[in-house]
């Protein structure tokens, strides 16, 4: 009787454990059926949504929150479209011949373009020009960037906001009057660098009469007028770089030098290739910071192509010539900006070009 009972015993335990078994299968089929039919409700209702969509309301375009931004950008776009579309019907005058009296020739085609393509002083103030413009991407580009490395390094906030503060003032003075201070800092007879010269036993050179020199010496000035203003850019793209990046380049063993290489440059690429593609906008633009310096003695190398304009289009009052010239400067800039443009997306992560 006990073995019957033993025997009994374990055919209910077995009978429990099916039966627990069979019914967890039911409990799991029944859930699997009920998230089916769940993720089928949600369908039904996404495509009752899609057939059906609510009217969304449009955002409007003035607010009381951005209707004063509106209003301070206003003077911006007043100005650029008086100084910038409305002088644009002036490029037929390169088409014509015009001057001082009136039309003498309504359409002249291509006349006037080929009346500077064979003269040489156009093409020596064309090399110049690009001369300065070489100087710019090798030193005056590069420059706001180490100056913004740099001051990121900078532990002491004072001491960082006073060199940026220091750095950025030369923006602000005019062309004319930077020219009167380097003029004056570059005497033979009464500068400080001479005095340096001299006092080391050396003879004052007149730097403003060399011609060779002259492109290097502007670039240094340009380099000195605008690095700071310049970095502000730079240093705003870095103050966004997650700090977390920085740490874990240090665990992994990374000094200083190898965090910039691979984590600091990485941060503001972007915004040097948008820095980079839009300067060529305005490759070809040295007027003021060439015609403040200019001198008899150095104009083999000082004449670029808006020198050459003003001197041409003012001066002697060959407006035609004159608009011409500049509106194949401005076709060469255009050429640049879609080609650096169409280039740039070799540079970036998701093969986009920059601007479009």
């Amino acid at each position: 009787m006990q073995k019957k009972h033993g025997i009994y015993h374990i055919f209910h335990v077995k009978l429990f454990k099916i039966t627990c078994y069979y019914f967890k299968c039911e409990v799991i089929v029944f859930e699997r059926k009920k998230i089916h039919r769940g993720e089928s409700i949600m369908n039904i209702k996404n495509a009752t949504a899609i057939s059906n969509p609510k009217k969304v309301k449009k955002k409007k375009l003035f607010t009381k929150n951005n209707i004063i931004l509106y209003i301070m950008f206003l003077p911006v776009l007043i100005s650029y479209i008086i100084f910038h579309i409305v002088p644009m019907p002036g490029i037929y005058l390169a088409f014509a011949d015009f001057r001082v009296m009136g039309f003498k020739d309504i359409w002249v085609g291509l006349d006037n373009f080929k009346y500077i393509f064979n003269l040489s002083n156009f093409w020596d103030s064309f090399w110049n020009t690009w001369v300065f413009v070489l100087y710019n991407y090798i030193f005056a580009f590069p420059a706001p960037i180490l100056l913004a490395l740099l001051l990121n390094e900078l532990k002491g906030k004072y001491f960082k906001k006073t060199i940026q503060t220091i750095s950025c003032l030369p923006h602000f003075l005019s062309w004319v009057v930077i020219a009167s201070i380097w003029i004056s800092i570059l005497s033979p007879s009464t500068g400080y660098v001479n005095f340096v010269i001299k006092a080391l036993g050396g003879e004052p050179i007149y730097f403003l009469s060399k011609a060779d020199l002259f492109p290097a010496l502007l670039t240094f000035i340009r380099i000195w007028k605008d690095v700071g203003y310049n970095a502000i850019v730079y240093l705003a793209a870095l103050s966004s770089i997650d700090q977390e990046l920085y740490e874990a380049a240090h665990i992994d063993g990374a000094g200083r030098f190898k965090q910039t290489i691979y984590v600091t440059l990485p941060g503001i690429k972007s915004t040097i290739l948008v820095l980079f593609v839009l300067s060529f906008s305005g490759i070809l633009n040295l007027f003021d910071p060439v015609y403040v310096f200019q001198n008899p003695m150095i104009a083999s190398t000082a004449e670029t192509l808006d020198t050459y304009i003003y001197k041409q289009g003012v001066v002697q009052a060959r407006y035609s010539m004159a608009t011409a010239v500049g509106l194949f400067k401005s076709v060469i800039s255009f050429v640049f900006v879609i080609l650096t443009n169409v280039l740039s997306k070799y540079f970036t992560e998701d093969r986009e070009t920059i601007l479009w």
